[in-house]
């Protein structure tokens, strides 16, 4: 096991099947946390939301951004470790394992909530009270985790220490 670790390819592999496995484990969470707002039928058959409600629906996605953006964190940080002396490897695996982890996320959060909105009001009866669904409506937080990832990346190059090279006893030039 020990010689596969050195192959570049299955460390690379690693980081997606980590990136996978957190993705499911996000998207059970953004499921599992997120307050999901509600409209009331009122006897008339018309659906009202509070307020508050309204502007509650941006909670999916602001749970989403955390999640993915911890999620990516986690990757960048786990993708150095493993790939900091593979050279242009720790800048792309990170990046490409993180947005596949934040696409996991919103799919699997998908998947195991309630969905079909539009059916459930329709179905509604007076005083029924119907949640809306669990939806990411700004596509561009799954770039929130490539942009979280890679922030360590860049901090850990900047200042992780070089390891230090034996040169021996080198030749002095006589000019000096």
């Amino acid at each position: 096991m020990a010689e596969l670790w050195g192959v570049t390819a299955w460390r690379v592999v690693a980081n997606v099947l980590v990136a996978v496995v957190l993705g499911v484990v996000g998207g059970l969470l953004w499921s599992w946390a997120t307050p999901l707002p509600s409209y009331v039928v009122g006897d008339d058959m018309t659906a009202t939301i509070t307020e508050r409600g309204n502007t509650s629906i941006v909670v999916t996605d602001v749970a989403y951004t955390f999640i993915t953006g911890a999620v990516g964190l986690v990757l960048g940080v786990l993708g150095w470790l493993s790939l900091y002396r593979k050279g242009w490897v720790v800048i792309v695996a990170p990046l490409l394992a993180s947005l596949a982890a934040a696409v996991v996320t919103w799919r699997v959060g998908l998947l195991v909530t309630e969905g079909g909105f539009v059916e459930r009001l329709a179905r509604a009866e007076a005083g029924d009270v119907v949640h809306v669904d669990l939806a990411l409506r700004s596509a561009s937080a799954l770039l929130v985790a490539p942009f979280a990832a890679i922030t360590p990346i860049m901090l850990l190059a900047a200042f992780w220490p070089e390891p230090r090279v034996d040169r021996g006893d080198a030749p002095r030039d006589s000019s000096d």
